[in-house]
């Protein structure tokens, strides 16, 4: 029992905890799925950002970078080529995806890497001792969804591992003053600041901990603004523009700037309104039993809050550490505000914010895990606990895929032209095709997101010398209008170019 005592009490190598932490994942993934982990095809299961996200890492690893535009309604980044997220997300997939070679999971490898590598950096950063290791792994386990997201090929396991690496950073700072785990966590909050604006408030956590030292505080303040500054130009430069019904809704923001103060009141009240009523109407049956997407994450968040909230309250009074809770309450409250009032309530960004608060239960309240994991295991674990299987490869799919990928990778090899939109193929969305079909773009080749009212439209121009389109579609009845050439045809798609006279 001593030994076992002993053996708890440690603070784990490195070494250990980057094995630890392949086997915490590895384990979570045996018992979420039932697939096996090499055969997992994620084409048909991918989100349409997840399409986008894959094509353009693999344009990098093959060709250097997209040779045709990224964009929404033929549209594109005023500097370069990249899409909505810009070069710097896409780079960051790309450095590990040569590891893993380009081709459809070429994402879902590198998921299950900044997973691994996000949850080692913080054992070993903070020094999380075996019993505490266990309580974090414990409450990871509790949440679920930053688990389970590693096994799909969006790019919030990037997110996370960077929240991780900047909150475990900084408190391997506080402790021991190292300046190499200060240009960790100030590279963290960078990154994921350039990538996501409101982490800006991440830099809250170096900045607490480097408080007391006026030199290092200053370059604190100096990189979250040269950081800011680049998301900035990021955005408005290097990103493709997204769709005019999406995105960040700053019309609130013009109002004030405009001197209507009022205007601008009734207007952000007013859309704040919209959007928590709608995510009340997740959340009751959420609460009565029935878990839905949005419900299911806000309940989590709440939840999340309420623990830290009462955690930070009992560790003032008593005189415990508490930075790391205040830290972590105070960005997830302001950017919760920020989310309902310019963006929208998105459950992937809450479990965001739960990552903050676990990393500092994790370091300050472990002890109290007695208490507050039973309240987590019995109200947030059942909201998403499910297991469940990826998708495999298929004939019916694969082979048009295939087939796809083949006619425009022929017809490319005849294309001399250095023009970018000879390049890039404009997806009809929400015409009828699977998004994963665009998975038959050779790498390289650049996709737009055209809606099929767009496309459909004969005022507007579509400069993308291909168009994929749904069977007997407007958007499809545009093109043969237009004398475009069929390509190739299969049973759930047709991918038609665009005549020679049209685009000279």
């Amino acid at each position: 029992m001593k030994n076992w005592k002993a053996m708890l009490k440690r603070t784990p190598p490195a070494w250990l905890c980057a094995l630890g932490a392949v086997v915490f994942v590895l384990a979570f993934y045996a018992l979420a799925y039932r697939t096996p982990l090499q055969d997992v095809w994620l084409a048909p299961n991918m989100d349409n950002d997840e399409v986008i996200y894959n094509r353009q890492v693999v344009s990098v690893i093959t060709s250097g970078g997209p040779q045709g535009y990224f964009g929404y309604d033929e549209t594109h980044a005023a500097l370069g080529r990249y899409g909505t997220w810009g070069p710097l997300l896409i780079w960051m997939y790309a450095l590990p995806g040569f590891l893993f070679g380009a081709g459809v999971n070429t994402v879902f490898w590198c998921n299950l890497l900044f997973t691994a590598v996000g949850v080692a950096v913080f054992a070993r950063a903070a020094r999380l001792r075996v019993w505490q290791a266990l309580v974090f792994a414990g409450t990871m386990f509790c949440l679920w969804s930053p688990l389970s997201a590693a096994f799909s090929g969006g790019s919030e396991p990037l997110h996370y591992a960077l929240t991780f690496t900047a909150v475990g950073a900084s408190v391997a700072c506080s402790c021991r003053g190292s300046r190499g785990w200060l240009a960790a966590a100030l590279a963290a909050c960078t990154l994921e600041t350039i990538c996501r604006p409101y982490a800006l408030l991440f830099f809250a956590f170096p900045l607490a901990a480097v408080w007391d030292d006026k030199r290092r505080r200053g370059l604190c303040f100096g990189v979250a603004a040269a950081g800011f500054a680049a998301a900035l130009f990021s955005m408005t430069q290097l990103s493709a523009p997204y769709f005019s019904s999406g995105g960040m809704d700053f019309a609130g923001l013009r109002l004030l700037f405009q001197g209507d103060v009022a205007g601008a009141v009734q207007y952000e009240l007013e859309r704040a309104g919209r959007e928590l009523y709608t995510a009340w109407l997740s959340i009751v049956p959420t609460l009565r039993g029935d878990p839905q997407y949005v419900g299911a994450g806000c309940v989590a968040f709440a939840v999340l809050m309420v623990v830290t909230l009462a955690c930070l309250a009992r560790d003032v009074r008593r005189g415990r550490p508490w930075r790391l809770k205040a830290c972590a309450l105070a960005c997830a409250g302001v950017i919760a505000l920020v989310l309902v009032f310019l963006y929208n309530i998105a459950p992937r960004h809450l479990t965001l914010l739960c990552i903050l608060m676990l990393a500092a239960l994790a370091v300050e309240n472990a002890r109290q895990a007695v208490l507050y994991l039973p309240v987590l295991a019995l109200l947030v674990l059942p909201l998403n606990m499910q297991r469940s299987s990826l998708s495999t490869w298929f004939p019916e799919m694969g082979d048009q895929v295939t087939a796809v990928e083949q006619a425009l990778a022929e017809s490319q090899q005849s294309v001399d032209s250095a023009d970018p939109w000879d390049h890039t193929l404009a997806y009809a969305y929400a015409d009828g095709v699977f998004h994963g079909y665009l998975y038959a773009v050779p790498a390289g080749m650049g996709i737009e997101f055209d809606f099929n009212t767009y496309i459909a439209d004969p005022a507007n121009t579509i400069h993308s010398r291909y168009a994929m389109v749904g069977h007997g579609t407007d958007a499809e009845a545009r093109l043969v209008r237009d004398s475009w050439q069929e390509l190739v045809s299969t049973e759930d798609l047709i991918v038609y170019e665009q005549p020679q006279a049209a685009r000279e």
